[in-house]
């Protein structure tokens, strides 16, 4: 590989309208003080490509001298390390790809680059009546993108029939950097077009029976980079009436979250524990984080119900009456408040961006969190092998937050568990690198399904399934034959 001055050089000589940042404080910026990644190397320089032809020029350049390419999209503390390499890295920041251009409300969905923020998509949808499902309080900087690629849970299940969605057609650059359109952008016929002829590039299949983008979504950065995608989204509620339950066990609210999402009725649904939900509503106040964490039960639910521009009363009521009929039957007290905590308030934190620090970081500045898939009647399980290996590590299972999320109308259920924990301190991070792995070992055993792999449970995971890492690996033989895409990341 070339130098580093004479690596730099070149990427200037390509990126006439583009950036090349060396500035040391935001090469360091990138990797954040609290990273839990064992083995991480600061970028050479910070590449900004001003449009897709510079884009794909840093990319053809990458594979003639060898070099090694991480992505970002969001700004602020990236919590998971996704884009972190232990190698050489260049990394190529799309942050400021902030366009969004198009908003189809007849077909109900929108395209956006890279860098759109969900603050940003949120308000230009809000003005047409629309509105996208949201992850659990989106960090301002997130970008919308990297989530739904990274598919990233909403709190909106019932709107999610498959785990890619709401991703539609998409555009990206493989490693090798040829540009690729997959489902319905791919054609026939440029954008403009398909937009002439009423195409809106929402299906996401294609071309052919192929879906391309699963190939890079969840990859995160070692298989392509993304231009734009397009969403589907809905509308926004005209009335809605939220409701909360409170319980002491998290077994007696299952058999209600089952009842409801089978028959597809309410909207926006979670549940979390009295931490997390001190966590979240508090904000930045500490002392009303300590006050409301004494006065809530140990879960919280979370139930919307929501009618839209046809019928909306009439839908409301109906849901109404039905969701409410299942809490009775199952022992459940739905209402409005309940000790002395707004439903809507709760929801209305939810489903908007928390601001510059995330919510789960608000307690001791920093925190561990360790998330994967299982199904909802096998929670309580996992919970208690969580607790018991915390306790075993001297951690204090008060300060722990629990939030379980159905996905795709409850077929499935993220677990995550967040451990805070203070940043500054050496031996925090020894010890939360220890636990972490210890309780990956522990729910894999168990059966738990890691399909975001970070940390020490991407290791771990591929371990357990040989046969799909053998898959994987030739799939990025094809796709990025000289490893110009986060080369070394899970070993590929």
């Amino acid at each position: 590989m070339t130098t580093g001055n004479s690596i730099v050089y070149q990427l200037q000589q390509l990126l006439p309208d583009g950036q090349v940042s060396t500035e040391p404080e935001e090469l360091h910026a990138v990797i954040s003080p609290n990273s839990l990644q064992i083995a991480v190397r600061t970028p050479t320089c910070i590449v900004k490509p001003a449009n897709e032809d510079e884009l794909q020029s840093v990319i053809v350049y990458a594979n003639q001298s060898g070099l090694n390419l991480t992505v970002t999209s969001s700004t602020g503390v990236h919590r998971n390390g996704g884009i972190l390499n232990g190698g050489e890295n260049i990394l190529i920041d799309l942050s400021s790809w902030q366009e969004i251009d198009m908003i189809d409300r007849r077909n109900r969905v929108c395209r956006i680059q890279p860098g759109v923020t969900y603050g940003q998509l949120l308000a230009e949808l809000a003005k047409h009546n629309m509105t996208l499902p949201t992850p659990l309080a989106p960090r301002s900087g997130k970008s919308v993108l990297a989530s739904v690629m990274d598919r990233e849970p909403t709190v909106w299940p019932n709107k999610q029939w498959d785990s890619s969605d709401p991703v539609s057609s998409t555009e990206f650059f493989f490693g090798t950097g040829d540009l690729f359109r997959s489902g319905a952008g791919g054609g026939p016929g440029t954008l403009e077009q398909q937009q002439k002829s009423g195409g809106a590039q929402k299906f996401s299949s294609g071309p052919s029976q192929t879906d391309f983008h699963r190939v890079v979504q969840g990859a995160q950065g070692t298989m392509g980079i993304l231009t734009w995608t397009t969403l589907r989204t809905e509308l926004k509620p005209s009335i809605q009436e939220t409701l909360i339950a409170g319980s002491e066990n998290l077994e007696d609210m299952l058999p209600f979250v089952y009842a409801v999402q089978r028959r597809m009725l309410g909207e926006h649904t979670f549940i979390l524990n009295r931490t997390a939900a001190a966590l979240l509503l508090a904000g930045e106040d500490q002392n009303m984080l300590f006050r409301l964490w004494g006065e809530f039960p140990e879960y919280l639910l979370v139930q919307n119900i929501a009618g839209f521009e046809r019928l909306p009363e009439e839908r409301l009521a109906y849901h109404s009456q039905e969701i409410l009929g299942f809490a009775r039957k199952h022992g459940l007290q739905l209402a409005e408040l309940v000790e002395g905590i707004s439903a809507q308030n709760l929801l209305d934190k939810a489903i908007r961006p928390c601001g510059e620090i995330d919510w789960r970081d608000r307690l001791h500045g920093s925190s561990l969190s360790i998330f994967f898939l299982s199904t909802l009647d096998r929670m309580p399980a996992f919970q208690q092998i969580f607790i018991k290996l915390v306790n075993e590590n001297s951690i204090s299972a008060a300060d722990i937050g629990i939030y379980i999320q159905p996905i795709v109308q409850n077929h499935a259920c993220q677990l995550e568990f967040i451990l805070p924990f203070n940043p500054e301190s050496r031996a925090e991070l020894r010890r939360m690198k220890k636990v972490e792995r210890q309780i990956v070992i522990h729910l894999i055993e168990e059966g738990a399904f890691f399909s975001r792999p970070y940390g020490s449970s991407a290791e771990l995971v591929w371990k357990q399934n040989p046969a799909n890492y053998e898959l994987l690996k030739q799939i990025k033989n094809i796709f990025d034959p000289k490893r110009v895409l986060q080369r070394g990341k899970w070993d590929l």
